[in-house]
């Protein structure tokens, strides 16, 4: 097949018509072969590469600066070692027409594949898929870059029926000296409480991040209700109970979700009641029970969930404390 026609402007939103194309590369020249999926900013495909029998992951972006900041994020991990340290491994950025091509080696599914039959992963792959996550953070913060998207659908595994598994997806990305105060990342399902209250962040969002992975495996569901931050906060009280009175003092959010009550000597914080945040914010939370979410049929004790989310902080506080 030729390359795209003298001027011709190549969309994501039409992209199949290029399928066969060809996509002229700094490293060589790829064949699109097949689409793999989607995301926020853009289509991953499936590409051969003249001249090779070798195959290649190519995220294809509309928006030149976001295509620009992923590839400027994956330099900040240059130096290390994307097998050892279980990261995907990253080729080259060019621009293409106008687009951006970013090219990845290909894997095979995510683990958010592991969730479509509701049923829990047998917790001896829990445990391998931790240790590969343990130590691909533990690489990270080495070099003083924080992920900000760790999620199921950003860890994938390198090939069928293997449990060798790639973090995925740096668009995110940033080194930890640089992520502020109040910045506004991680998707909600994963998104840590420093995050939701406003609190100073570092890479211990990671960490937590890979907790509620750990847990949605082993559940077959995600562990707190997220259509909301509302309901996931409230979720998080409900299991772990109020956070320490100095973290809420300092959270620039935290009277989001929390008031203060002013009562002699029974004052302090305590989490709004779901009519209270409909009223300041005309948003009304989705109240069903607190570990059943739609689509799944298992329904999650709250004593099951305490005891297992109990053991699974302790397990990361361990390991991190000893790694990090």
């Amino acid at each position: 097949m030729d390359c795209l026609g003298k001027g011709e402007v190549l969309t994501i939103t039409d992209l199949d018509r290029f399928k066969g194309q060809l996509l002229v590369g700094n490293l060589g020249t790829y064949r699109v072969e097949k689409f793999l999926g989607e995301g926020t900013y853009g289509k991953v495909t499936k590409c051969s590469k003249l001249g090779s029998q070798e195959m290649f992951a190519i995220k294809i972006l509309e928006d030149v600066n976001k295509g620009k900041e992923e590839s400027e994020a994956m330099k900040l991990i240059e130096d290390l070692d994307p097998d050892e340290n279980n990261l995907i491994k990253f080729y080259e950025c060019f621009s293409y027409k106008n687009v951006v091509c970013l090219v990845y080696e290909i894997l095979d599914e995510c683990l958010c594949d592991c969730l479509e039959d509701d049923d829990p992963t047998d917790l001896c792959n829990i445990r391998a898929i931790a240790l590969q996550m343990f130590q691909a953070l533990h690489a990270l913060k080495s070099v003083g870059v924080v992920h900000g998207d760790i999620k199921l659908d950003n860890i994938m595994f390198a090939e069928e029926e293997s449990l060798r598994i790639k973090l995925i997806d740096f668009g995110f990305a940033m080194k930890a000296k640089n992520l502020l105060k109040g910045t506004n990342i991680q998707v909600t399902p994963f998104r840590a409480p420093e995050v939701l209250l406003g609190l100073p962040l570092d890479e211990s969002i990671d960490m937590w991040g890979l907790g509620v992975v750990l847990a949605s495996l082993y559940y077959g569901n995600y562990p707190f209700p997220c259509e909301t931050e509302y309901e996931t906060i409230r979720a998080m009280v409900q299991i772990f109970g109020l956070p320490e009175e100095d973290l809420l003092n300092a959270g620039d959010f935290t009277e989001g979700f929390f008031t203060w009550d002013d009562d002699g000597s029974n004052s302090g914080w305590r989490l709004l009641t779901p009519d209270e945040y409909t009223q300041d914010t005309g948003e009304e939370p989705r109240l069903r029970p607190t570990h059943q979410q739609p689509g799944h049929s298992q329904t999650l004790t709250h004593s099951c969930v305490r005891v297992y989310s109990t053991l699974l902080l302790s397990a990361l506080f361990v390991i991190s404390t000893f790694m990090f």
